[in-house]
């Protein structure tokens, strides 16, 4: 593939992303794209013949980075309270970077269940839980902290980074912020999260 089609397809997808991180499949038009890419929709269906593989694309590829930095984590060598803190502050920053991201692939599990299978994200999610799992158990076999139920651990984790973005508008009415305020709390969030898991499961 040339340079030039290598750019006009990665422009594509920038413009795709977009799109369909702010308005989801169902709204999302590939005029739309068309004209945010800066091409005719003659061009935008010749590298991507329907919207539907569009999609598909830019839903495979938000939802395999969701988890990746954290899988490396996982599989590092240092403490595991640290790895912790490492996977707050790595959610905290890759939404914080990504707003749309969560309520994106929220919205299109729920809307479209089917697409999970056919992308491979549900084995992803799964090797990732495992993992997590594994590692939960293990350092309780070692005394190192209390015990837990993985997958309440995982929903505290999950809940303690996603939720305040997911529920962003809610959170600067009731806190009477902007959003400045808001970015600069965010910033704030990781250590303080961090601190709560922590504690929860310090021997």
């Amino acid at each position: 593939m040339s340079a030039i089609a290598v750019s006009t397809e990665e422009t594509i997808l920038e413009a795709a992303r977009k799109v369909f991180m702010q308005k989801g499949f169902a709204a999302a038009r590939m005029c739309e794209i068309a004209k945010i890419a800066g091409i005719n929709q003659a061009l935008l269906h010749y590298y991507f013949r329907s919207k539907d593989r569009l999609f598909e694309v830019i839903f495979a590829q938000q939802s395999q980075n969701f988890y990746a930095n954290i899988i490396s984590i996982l599989h590092s060598d240092v403490p595991f309270f640290e790895k912790l803190r490492m996977m707050i502050a790595k959610e905290i920053e890759k939404i914080s970077s990504a707003p749309y991201l969560p309520m994106f692939i929220l919205n299109e599990m729920h809307s479209n269940p089917e697409r999970m299978q056919c992308n491979g994200s549900v084995d992803r999610n799964t090797h990732f839980f495992k993992t997590f799992s594994e590692l939960v158990e293990k350092e309780y076999e070692a005394g190192r902290i209390r015990k837990v139920c993985p997958q309440q651990l995982f929903l505290s984790i999950m809940g303690i980074t996603m939720f305040p973005f997911l529920a962003q508008p809610m959170i600067k009415m009731a806190l009477e912020i902007d959003g400045k305020s808001f970015e600069q709390l965010m910033q704030e969030r990781a250590e303080h999260a961090s601190e709560l898991i922590i504690r929860s499961l310090q021997v």
